[in-house]
C-alpha cells in the first residue's frame, strides 16, 4: 500500500506536474482509508479538513442534485479553498454507496503546495463547481453583515495618551532647559513608546514615524536618521532573508529536517534539542536573532509538520519554544551573537576590546552560558512530555526521502551559499571581509542564478522587520547626536554614591536601568541606551568596563511584553500563535527572565576569582 500511495499520488491528474518536494509534503499527510456501504465520508457545513481521492468504489454526493463518483475521481474539493476566517464549510453530503476505497489528504498539506503551485486551487474548485451544477445563495443569516465594530478600549486609551503625552513630553523638556531639538526628540520618544506600549499599529510602524518625522522638521542630519540604511545591517539582513528563502524554496530545508527526524532517537527531548543546538551554531557567526530565527523558522516547520502535533498542546508549544530559545538565549554570550553587543564594544576602551575578543567574551559569559544550558535542555527533557508518545513513521520518512531524489542544483546552491555564509563569518581572515559583505554575495549570486526572481525578493524578503531594525537604529542614534545621553547621565550621577564601587549594587543598578529602558524600547535599543548610561558610571565606580556592557547585554534580553522583543513579533508572523499555546510560552519567558538574574548575581564571585572586579 505505500508504494501505491506514492504512485498514486504521482499519477494524480492534479498532483502530476508537483514537485518531487511537493509530493513528499502531500505523502506526509495522505492516509489510506476504507468505508463500508452506507458509511458517511462528511457532510455538508462540516469544516472541509480533507480532500478525497477515490481509488475503489463508488459514492454520491448529494446537493441540489445528487451524482456519483467513482474510482480515480475526487470528493471534497472544499479542502482547496480558504474562507475569510480559516476551512471553508463542506458544500455536499458525501456518502458510500459500496465499499470505497479512498486516499485521505489533510487541508494542511494542501494549503502548502498551493502556496508554490497555486493554479492548483483553480483547478480543483472548478471540477468542484462542475459537479455541483448549480449552488443555492448562502442564507440571509449566514451572510456577514458589514457592521462598524467600536475601538477597543485598550486602543482608545493608548490613542488618548499618545495625543496627550507626547506633547505634555515635549513642553515638559523645554520647562526643564532642554534644547528645541531635544524636547521635540522627546516627544517623538513618548510617542514611540506609547505606540510600542497599547499596540496600536504594527511594530515597525512608530519607529518609521519617527525617522520620517525627524526628516521633514530636519531634526537630524539625513545620514544620523537613516543611519541604519547606510550601515551593513541592511545588507546583511538582505542577504540572510534570501538565503533563508532558497533554502525553503529549493527544498533543502525540507530534506534536511526529514534527515535529522530520521537519525535522532525518537523521542521530543532530542526533537527539541536539535533545533536549539542550530540556534546556537548560528550565533557563532551571526549577529542578529532576527536572523537567525529567519534561517531556523523553515526548519521548524518542516519538523512540526512532521510530528503533527496538535496545535496549542505542550509538545508543539515546546517546539517553538526550543526554535525561539535557539536563536534568542544565547545572545548575551558571545560578542558575534548580537548586533548590541558590537555595537557597546565599540565604546570599551581599546584595552579592554583587545582583551575580549573571540572567546574571551565566552569566559566572562561562563557561568551563565553553563546556567542557561542547565535550565533550558532540563527542562526540554522533564516538561511537556506527552502522556502517550506516538512512535515517528520512520517507513513514510524514508519514503518522503525516496521521494525527494538526489540532491538537485537548487539545493546545492543553497547548501554551498549556506556554507559559505557560515564558514566565511567565522573565518574571517580567510577572506579578510564582513559578514555583512558575504550576505551580499550571496543575495546576487542568488539573483544572477535565477533562485531569488522579482516575485520571491517581493514576497519572501521579511521587509517589515528589516524596516523596524533599521528605522531602529537612526531613531537611537539620534539619542547621541542632540547628547541626551549626556544629559541624562548628568542628572543620574549625584544619586548614585550609594554603589561605592560594590559590584552587587552596581549589578542592582544595571538591572534597573536595563529592565526600565527596555519597557520603551526593543532589544537593541534598550542595550545601547543602558550601555552608554551605565558605562561612565561603571568606570567611574571601580567595575570592569565589559562586566558593565555585559549586563547591560544580559538584562536586555528580559522582556515582558511583546513590543520588547521582535524575534517574537517575527514568530508571531510566522504563525506561532496557530501552534502554540501563548501562555506557556510566556510562563517559560518569566522564569527564564529570573535565570537571567539569579545567574548573574552568581557570576559576581566568579568575576572576582578572574580579576574582573576593579
Amino acid at each position: 500500500m505505500p508504494t501505491d500511495i506514492t504512485s498514486q499520488l504521482q499519477a494524480h491528474p492534479l498532483f502530476a506536474r508537483c514537485t518531487p518536494v511537493e509530493r513528499a509534503r502531500l505523502l506526509a499527510a495522505t492516509t489510506a482509508c476504507r468505508f463500508s456501504a452506507g458509511d458517511r465520508l462528511f457532510e455538508a457545513g462540516a469544516s472541509a479538513e480533507f480532500y478525497y481521492w477515490i481509488t475503489q468504489g463508488t459514492a454520491k454526493r448529494s446537493s441540489t442534485r445528487s451524482s456519483t463518483v467513482g474510482a480515480s475521481e475526487g470528493l471534497g474539493e472544499e479542502a482547496f479553498a480558504d474562507g475569510p476566517d480559516g476551512p471553508t464549510p463542506y458544500l455536499t453530503d458525501a456518502q458510500a454507496l459500496t465499499p470505497v476505497s479512498a486516499l485521505r489528504i489533510g487541508r494542511g498539506a494542501l494549503r502548502d503546495v498551493l502556496a508554490g503551485n497555486p493554479r492548483l486551487r483553480s483547478q480543483a474548485l472548478v471540477q468542484l463547481a462542475a459537479a455541483l451544477g448549480e449552488l443555492k445563495p448562502p442564507a440571509p443569516s449566514q451572510a456577514r453583515a458589514a457592521v462598524s465594530q467600536p475601538l477597543p478600549r485598550k486602543a482608545l486609551t493608548g490613542w488618548i495618551a499618545t495625543m496627550l503625552l507626547s506633547p505634555l513630553a515635549w513642553w515638559l523638556g523645554l520647562a526643564q532647559g532642554l534644547t528645541p531639538q531635544s524636547a521635540v526628540y522627546l516627544g517623538l520618544f513618548t510617542m514611540t513608546a506609547l505606540m510600542w506600549l497599547f499596540a496600536l499599529v504594527d511594530e515597525y510602524v512608530p519607529p518609521l514615524i519617527a525617522v520620517v518625522a525627524m526628516l521633514f522638521i530636519e531634526l537630524v542630519p539625513a545620514r544620523v536618521a537613516l543611519h541604519g540604511f547606510y550601515s551593513r545591517t541592511f545588507i546583511l539582513l538582505l542577504g540572510v532573508y534570501a538565503l533563508s528563502a532558497v533554502v525553503v524554496a529549493s527544498g533543502l530545508a525540507y530534506r534536511l529536517m526529514l534527515w535529522t527526524l530520521l537519525r535522532l532517537p525518537d523521542s521530543p527531548f532530542w526533537h527539541r534539542s536539535a533545533i536549539t543546538l542550530f540556534g546556537m551554531v548560528l550565533s557563532i557567526v551571526m549577529p542578529s536573532s532576527n536572523a537567525r530565527l529567519a534561517l531556523m523558522l523553515p526548519l521548524y516547520k518542516e519538523m512540526d509538520a512532521s510530528l503533527a502535533a496538535p496545535g496549542h498542546s505542550p509538545q508543539a508549544s515546546a517546539l517553538v519554544i526550543a526554535t525561539f530559545t535557539g536563536a534568542t538565549l544565547f545572545s548575551p554570550l558571545l560578542l558575534t551573537a548580537k548586533t548590541s553587543n558590537l555595537a557597546a564594544f565599540t565604546m570599551m576602551p581599546a584595552q579592554v576590546r583587545l582583551n575580549f575578543q573571540g572567546l574571551a567574551w565566552l569566559v566572562g559569559a561562563a557561568v551563565v552560558a553553563l546556567g542557561f544550558v542547565l535550565v533550558h535542555f532540563s527542562v526540554m527533557r522533564r516538561a511537556w512530555q506527552p502522556v502517550r508518545q506516538a512512535p515517528l513513521p520512520a517507513d513514510r520518512i524514508a519514503r518522503q526521502l525516496a521521494t525527494l531524489g538526489p540532491l538537485r542544483a537548487p539545493e546545492w546552491a543553497a547548501a554551498l551559499a549556506f556554507m559559505l555564509f557560515v564558514l566565511g563569518s567565522a573565518l574571517p581572515q580567510w577572506h579578510q571581509s564582513q559578514p555583512a559583505w558575504l550576505a551580499g554575495l550571496v543575495l546576487v549570486s542568488f539573483m544572477v542564478l535565477g533562485l531569488l526572481d522579482k516575485a520571491s525578493f517581493q514576497s519572501r524578503i521579511d521587509w517589515p522587520t528589516i524596516f523596524f531594525l533599521l528605522c531602529l537604529d537612526g531613531f537611537t542614534d539620534a539619542i547621541r547626536y542632540l547628547d541626551l545621553d549626556k544629559a541624562m547621565l548628568a542628572a543620574l550621577m549625584p544619586g548614585l554614591t550609594w554603589i561605592n564601587g560594590n559590584l552587587f549594587w552596581f549589578t542592582l543598578l544595571a538591572l534597573v536601568v536595563t529592565v526600565v529602558a527596555r519597557l520603551a524600547l526593543p532589544v537593541t535599543a534598550g542595550m545601547v541606551m543602558a550601555a552608554t548610561l551605565l558605562l561612565p558610571v561603571g568606570m567611574a565606580q571601580g567595575i570592569h568596563p565589559w562586566i558593565v556592557v555585559f549586563l547591560a547585554s544580559l538584562f536586555s534580553d528580559i522582556w515582558f511584553m511583546p513590543h520588547q522583543n521582535s524575534s517574537f513579533a517575527q514568530l508571531v508572523g510566522a504563525g506561532m500563535r496557530q501552534r502554540c499555546d501563548e501562555s506557556l510560552f510566556f510562563r517559560y519567558a518569566w522564569w527564564l527572565n529570573g535565570a537571567r538574574v539569579v545567574l548573574a548575581f552568581a557570576s559576581i564571585p566568579y568575576w572576582r576569582w578572574l580579576g574582573l572586579d576593579g
